[in-house]
């Protein structure tokens, strides 16, 4: 498992270094304070996942996280940020965030987040979940009837079956969670784009949703893992048109 995080706090660095060597004890982590430092590393690096704060010296806000995805799109990152407004959190998640955790956490509660986000799950905090439901018009009893997933409570993988999915739709499901546009999906599973688009469509009509950023919050509201996100190569990421990189599908 190999880990990049991004903060400008040397302390905050050392305190998710310690959580994150809980988990995994031959954990190999690399630290950036800035923004420019940590797509310099992401773009040279094999790596896991990102931890990126959104207050950064050369980058501020979402716009830290857009210029990050928009360098490593196959990169799953997810947000620890002070700023815990429904604005924010909301547009990571149409910025293709992984999840989001408030700094201000309980220890415990920070302990559960990456214990689930390095399980593969989506992790939104609880009081945002109820707004962007509201937010995007998706009826929360509608969303349990078909989401047949695993407690939060539990680092147990989801499977095809439990799901409900064929083998592909869980994979570009997986795919999708961690961040990746519909082109780089096709890349890592040698289909064509179109392909791909029909089983994020059949993912949609299969839990009645409407959107990408519907399908995270389910995942996140209903605790579902999808495994430990693989290595990814920055050779990917470089060889996929700018336009590709840029585009939001």
């Amino acid at each position: 498992m190999r880990v990049l995080i991004v903060d400008d706090h040397e302390l905050f660095r050392a305190g998710l270094s310690l959580l994150l060597k809980k988990h995994f004890s031959d954990i190999e982590l690399m630290h950036a304070s800035t923004l420019s430092q940590g797509i310099h590393c992401a773009l040279q690096e094999l790596l896991n996942i990102v931890f990126l704060d959104l207050d950064l010296p050369d980058g501020h806000g979402c716009n830290a996280l857009a210029e990050l995805k928009t360098w490593r799109p196959s990169l799953p990152v997810i947000v620890i940020s002070a700023d815990e407004s429904m604005e924010t959190i909301s547009r990571c998640v149409e910025l293709r965030a992984m999840g989001y955790v408030p700094k201000s956490s309980h220890p415990d509660a920070l302990n559960a987040a990456i214990s689930a986000v390095l399980a593969g799950g989506v992790f939104l905090p609880a009081a945002s979940l109820v707004g962007l439901r509201r937010d995007m018009g998706t009826n929360e009893a509608r969303i349990d009837r078909h989401a047949n997933a695993q407690s939060g409570a539990t680092l147990e993988v989801s499977n095809a079956a439990g799901l409900k999915l064929t083998p592909r739709e869980l994979e570009t499901l997986t795919w999708l969670a961690r961040g990746l546009p519909s082109k780089a999906i096709a890349l890592r599973m040698g289909l064509e784009d179109i392909t791909v688009r029909k089983h994020i469509s059949h993912l949609l009509a299969h839990f009645h949703l409407r959107r990408r950023t519907e399908l995270i919050v389910m995942l996140a509201d209903k605790g579902i893992k999808l495994g430990v996100p693989p290595v990814t190569d920055p050779a990917h990421d470089r060889i996929m048109p700018a336009a590709a990189r840029q585009r939001n599908d």
